[in-house]
């Protein structure tokens, strides 16, 4: 009998009726809100007085109704699936919450995602399967999941005191996971949720002055300072310096072309005559990284790298201001050049505005403060926000993009060598008679830099 009388705590009646009904092997029991009536027999296989068998019809139409509707999303998507079997030839089976983990990594992709963001990810999913089988335990597959259900995961995990930036993360994670792993027909119930606002925190770029400072500093860790002056002279991500190859470089050109780790697009990146000079006197080696020791460091352990950028900076001067015992900053220390941490809001977690990006973030805001055409900068970062025009067609020769950034940035980074306004001066101060035709040659073309 798929009705039910319960009693409550005290032993005595519930007034409503009870129903049971299965969904896809799952045995669910609810209240069908239907007020018992009359006299009950002993058992429910006994009849009892007129008006109790009148409830009893009522609870059974309700439990019919209840039914049908739970079953409905999922006997569509079967007929869907059914549809896809008999055109196909394969045959689709429903996948579990607790399988999410295994097929997350069988998703087909254009290229394998890193280490790292696979580890993230696979926590994330973990942490939901994990949500699901303590919370919702009746929910077997993954199709069954639904849109409150996810919301709650999503709430559960706001209270970890994550950033909006990190929600957003994990609701798009979610989503596009779902997308390709529900069964054909499947609603995705994390479809249609909006992103939060992310309150952005901007790093802050080095003067020339700082730069100078962060330099003078590396002399003292001969370990770390070839991947700085790399993040300093190339505007690339500290993963990417750590991991450059020899087979990337072309010093015969002066030209770094590589495909970015995070985002896998080619960039084309001039190699500066500070950096020249750093990589000119490294040896290579069978790994085919340019620097094989920081590379083995940072595939162990990223944050090991990050840790010792820190150190760097504290040398240099960068470092977090000192609290009191109430949470105040202590004043009085001309040693610090600037914080390497802001407060958000919230009481989150502070957020870095001083790390080895803001290499990238200085090299950028130098560039574009110098007047180098955006077009050039985003060649070298590889950033997508340029028109379709400029992405597909625009590709300068290589020497003049070279002079073009040789010319704007700072004398920091042309490691002491003069600029070509600088040459042109001295020039025409020391011509002579017998030099002035190859002098006029040269300046000639230092113009054109200019």
């Amino acid at each position: 009998m798929p009705l039910e009388l319960r009693n409550g705590r005290d032993g005595r009646l519930r007034p409503h009726w009870y129903g049971r009904f299965d969904v896809d092997g799952q045995r669910h029991c609810v209240s069908l809100g239907v007020k018992i009536a009359g006299t009950p027999p002993t058992s429910l296989r006994g009849q009892g007085d007129a008006a109790f068998e009148r409830s009893r019809g009522l609870a059974l139409a309700k439990l019919a109704e209840v039914t049908a509707e739970a079953r409905k999303p999922f006997e569509a998507a079967r007929l869907v699936q059914k549809i896809y079997e008999f055109k196909s030839g394969e045959q689709v089976s429903n996948l579990t919450v607790a399988e999410l983990k295994e097929a997350w990594l069988q998703i087909p992709r254009k290229r394998k995602p890193s280490a790292r963001y696979a580890t993230q990810s696979q926590a994330v999913l973990g942490r939901f399967a994990a949500f699901i089988r303590e919370y919702h335990p009746q929910t077997r597959d993954l199709a069954q999941v639904t849109r409150t259900t996810a919301l709650r995961f999503l709430a559960a995990e706001e209270k970890r005191g994550m950033t909006a930036k990190t929600w957003n993360d994990i609701l798009l994670l979610l989503r596009t996971t779902f997308r390709h792993l529900l069964p054909a027909g499947a609603m995705n119930p994390l479809q249609g949720i909006p992103t939060r606002e992310v309150e952005t925190v901007f790093r802050k770029p080095f003067t020339p002055e700082e730069l100078k400072a962060i330099v003078e500093a590396t002399h003292t860790d001969h370990y770390l300072r070839p991947v700085v002056i790399t993040g300093i002279c190339t505007a690339m991500r500290r993963g990417d310096c750590c991991l450059l190859k020899w087979s990337d470089v072309d010093l015969q050109q002066r030209f770094i072309t590589v495909k970015t780790n995070k985002t896998g697009q080619t960039v084309s990146i001039p190699i500066f005559p500070m950096l020249f000079d750093e990589l000119s006197t490294l040896p290579h080696d069978a790994t085919g990284y340019v620097f094989p020791k920081q590379a083995e460091a940072y595939l162990r352990n990223p944050v090991g790298m990050t840790r010792r950028v820190r150190r760097l900076f504290a040398a240099a001067g960068f470092k977090d201001k000192e609290k009191d015992e109430n949470g105040a900053e202590q004043a009085g220390d001309d040693s610090i050049r600037g914080d390497i941490h802001v407060q958000r809001k919230g009481g989150l977690r502070q957020a870095s505005v001083r790390d080895f990006h803001s290499f990238r973030v200085t090299w950028v805001t130098i560039a574009l403060t110098a007047g180098v055409p955006l077009e050039l900068v985003q060649k070298v970062t590889g950033h997508k926000t340029a028109d379709i025009v400029l992405k597909h067609y625009f590709q300068p020769g290589r020497e003049t993009f070279r002079q073009a950034l040789n010319a704007a940035m700072p004398k920091l980074l042309m490691n002491g060598q003069p600029g070509p306004k600088e040459q042109i001066a001295a020039l025409c101060k020391h011509t002579t008679q017998k030099t002035w035709r190859k002098d006029a040659e040269k300046i000639a073309e230092l113009v054109l830099q200019l």
